[in-house]
Parts: C-alpha cells; structure tokens; sequence
C-alpha cells in the first residue's frame, strides 16, 4: 500500500511535469521523504527521473537542440558528480532544511525572472555547471534552468525534450555516482527504477492532455504546494 501510495503520487507529478514543464521531481521528492527517509530520498528521485525524463525525449524526439544540449552537459556533467559526494557527507537535518529552502526560493524565481532573450550556446556552460551541482544536492532544479531554455527561443515541444535530455545526462551519472558512495543500493535501485517506469506512462500521459487543460491552474496548485511543503521541512526537524 505504501508503494502503491507513493506510485500514484509519482504518476501526477509525472502528469503535471509534462503539462507544466516543471515541477515534478519537487512535487515528487517531498513524499519520498516521508517514505524512504532523508539521506536515500535524491538517489531513488535521481533513478526514477532519469527514467521519466528519457520518456519524454522519446515523445519530442523529432524537435530537440543537440547543440545545446552538448554546451550544457559538458557543465553539468562532472558538476553532477562533484555534488553527488557533497550530498553524501552533508547531516540529514541540513538536506532536509536544503530542500525546504529551496521548493520556496523555485516558486520565488519563477515570479521574479523577467522576460529575457539568450542567444548565445555558450551559456548553457556554466548554467549547466550550476544546475548539476545542485542538482545533485536537491534531486531537481527545473525552474531553475527552465527559464533559460525558454529564453533561447524553443518550441514547446523543444523546450521539453531538449531540457529533458539535458537531464538524462545529469541524472545517469549521479546514479553510477550514488552507487559508488553507497546510497543507491538494490532496494534503492528498485524502487527508483519501479516508480520511474510509472513516470514514464505519466509523461505519455501529460502528451496526450496537454491541450485539454488549464495549465495555469496547474501552476498555481504547484506553487502552493511547494511552499507550504518548503516551509514544513524548514520548521521540522531531522528524521
């Protein structure tokens, strides 16, 4: 029952990553915490996105910037892995106050960021360098990076399988990383690997009903979430 609780939750986040075009690891990540504990909670969201978000390359296959997503992996990608050993030797209680900070600090960017134009790859560099560091700390950080990718001028459909494929990249060497440090063992691996397939039919899902609902209404629901669930880590204490 308990997994099955925590599917279903990974489906909707899964649903409303793909309409939104963020939110779903953050919206996922809080209840992982609450059923598998701190310290084990990035690694099994780690599997199970890198899972989700290949799906999603797969449905935008035909519209994705390989170019940028070279500019950006080759930041992210050894970034990823640095964080990976700082997530290891960092205490529980300032993960847990880490992430509560930061679900309020993505609702908060996503209100501040101004319209802006980016027409130069070479950013993608060092954003990719931030996003995976932190990443790896935090499990996602799509609206972080999200407004970026929109700045450069994509499509919808390249917005979402080119900021997916940048993180496939960031996710699967976390994974190894997290395997070697001895945070991603066998239970671990199946339950990121189990709830990462039912992502995977949430993001064909989120294709098929993306033009029938209201994604603003969405939005508002996240943000409230987000924040209020932000401020609960912030105020709880370790466990």
């Amino acid at each position: 029952m308990v997994w099955f609780g925590t599917a279903v939750v990974a489906f909707a986040s899964s649903v409303l990553s793909g309409v939104a075009g963020f939110g779903g690891a953050m919206i996922f990540l809080p209840v992982l915490v609450f059923t598998y504990g701190v310290r084990a909670s990035v690694p099994i969201l780690t599997v199970s996105v890198l899972m989700g978000n290949a799906s999603r390359v797969y449905f935008n296959r035909r519209e994705l910037d390989l170019k940028l997503v070279v500019w950006f992996s080759a930041g992210s990608l050894p970034l990823a892995v640095a964080g990976s050993f700082v997530y290891v030797s960092l205490p529980t209680f300032w993960i847990k106050k880490g992430i509560g900070l930061f679900l309020i600090v993505c609702v908060l960017v996503r209100h501040l960021h101004g319209e802006f134009q980016l027409k130069k790859r070479w950013v993608f560099l060092p954003l990719g360098a931030v996003t995976g560091f932190l990443s790896a700390l935090m499990g996602g950080v799509g609206p972080v990076s999200s407004p970026f990718f929109l700045a450069y001028g994509l499509t919808k459909e390249a917005f979402v399988g080119t900021e997916a494929l940048c993180a496939v990249g960031m996710h699967f060497v976390k994974s190894i990383t997290y395997h070697h440090l001895n945070v991603l063992g066998a239970d671990a691996l199946w339950a990121g690997v189990s709830f990462g397939a039912v992502m995977s039919f949430g993001s064909y899902v989120a294709k098929k009903i993306l033009e029938r609902i209201s994604r603003q209404a969405f939005l508002v629901l996240v943000e409230v979430l987000l924040v209020g669930i932000g401020f609960y880590f912030l105020i709880q204490g370790a466990s």
